[in-house]
């Protein structure tokens, strides 16, 4: 770089000056800053907003009607007819003559809120079905109560808290009631209809007719065949929300005692539990491992084929020891300075195994005593801080 530098002429040592002058200007301007806490803020300098551009609204009060209401009320709201910048066709502002030719006194009759306005349409039941299907659902139930019960629905669109509360008082009918009755007799009607459609399309005798599945998924899939009302259910819940509603508060005192309790009995569990496991950590901690512990088996038998040399390999076969576990008991044998035997009799072969289990049996006793020392340690470390945690408290007491 240097001597591209030097090519054009350039000289480096002032860039560099350059720069360390800009960092020391930076670094003493937020010294200065952080010295002077109490500086006096300065106005902020923005861009002022020309309004002149946009183009203004023209509001004026309409006449309008709702058509969900039946008294033909007409009220009155605000509504944008247009702007006031608007230019014609020629590039020129609008004038005011096309302006006023708005009509104050045309009433409108479109309302935009009037897609809120859902009815729900009650299905109606003809007198053929009512005496076919109807009839011998609920006995109970009359023709005369049950039209009376449908007009109630369709005028107050299902809130049957209120068509309770408007029910005549002589068929002494509860909320539950009317609601299972309405139910199910909708229920009933919904499939007569799609049963009948079904019935048209089968008619026709067509071959994979697709008609005929989607009506059937559409019946199946319709909520009022596809959900039934429990009126079981629906009493008990009522039941239990009152129940919770009227409780006392000598009731509300034992609840909470009880959960208490129930708490307090899970928390001991758990104590015990951690307890119990703690106790099995450290019974395995001060416990002998399966590779600390060298395998003693039993003695071979006696063959009945005749033998009169046994070799070492052959007998430790028959033994079944590990040779894994031969070293310890052999380092044994040897810092006690037993050596292994130079003629393998049978006899020799017996005792020397006998010998090895014996020796075997001495390290896996000197481990255990080991391990048992260790534990008495603890326990005693753990006695004595217990023992002095108990004077501590004597003391501040």
């Amino acid at each position: 770089m240097s001597q591209i530098y030097d090519m054009l002429g350039i000289n480096i040592d002032k860039i560099k000056n350059k720069k360390k002058q800009k960092e020391k200007k930076s670094k003493q301007e937020l010294n200065f800053l952080k010295e002077n806490d109490n500086l006096f803020s300065l106005p902020t300098s923005s861009k002022t907003i020309n309004f002149s551009n946009k183009n203004v609204s023209i509001w004026r009060l309409v006449n309008f009607r709702n058509k969900c209401r039946k008294d033909d009320l007409i009220l009155k709201k605000w509504k944008k007819i247009g702007y006031k910048n608007d230019k014609g066709d020629k590039g020129q502002i609008a004038d005011r003559s096309d302006r006023s030719a708005f009509d104050e006194n045309k009433v409108e009759d479109d309302y935009t809120f009037e897609r809120f306005n859902k009815k729900i349409n009650v299905i109606k039941y003809t007198d053929e079905l009512y005496e076919k299907e109807i009839k011998n659902m609920n006995p109970k139930w009359t023709k005369e109560e049950t039209d009376y019960l449908f007009k109630l629905c369709e005028k107050y669109e299902c809130h049957f808290v209120i068509v309770h509360d408007v029910y005549d008082g002589k068929y002494k009918r509860t909320i539950e009631e009317i609601k299972d009755r309405f139910y199910s007799v909708s229920k009933k009607v919904i499939e007569d209809l799609f049963d009948q459609k079904i019935k048209l399309e089968e008619a026709k005798s067509v071959k994979n007719n697709s008609d005929i599945l989607k009506l059937k998924e559409t019946k199946a899939k319709h909520p009022l065949v596809k959900f039934n009302y429990n009126i079981e259910a629906d009493i008990e819940r009522k039941n239990l929300i009152h129940k919770t509603y009227t409780v006392s508060k000598k009731d509300v005192m034992l609840e909470e005692m009880t959960m208490e309790n129930i708490k307090k009995f899970e928390n001991k569990i758990k104590q015990e539990m951690k307890k119990a496991s703690d106790m099995k950590k450290l019974k395995k901690k001060f416990e002998l491992t399966t590779e600390e512990i060298v395998p003693i088996n039993k003695l071979p038998e006696d063959d009945k084929e005749e033998k009169y040399i046994y070799s070492a390999r052959h007998f430790f076969q028959k033994l079944k020891i590990d040779i894994s576990y031969f070293d310890k008991v052999d380092t044994y044998l040897k810092d006690n300075e037993i050596d292994k035997p130079t003629i393998y009799t049978e006899n020799i072969c017996f005792l020397y195994g006998i010998l090895r289990t014996d020796v075997a049996i001495l390290l896996n006793l000197r481990k255990k005593i080991e391990k048992l020392k260790q534990e008495r340690e603890y326990w005693k470390s753990q006695l004595m801080s217990l023992e002095e945690e108990h004077l501590k408290k004597k003391n501040k007491a």
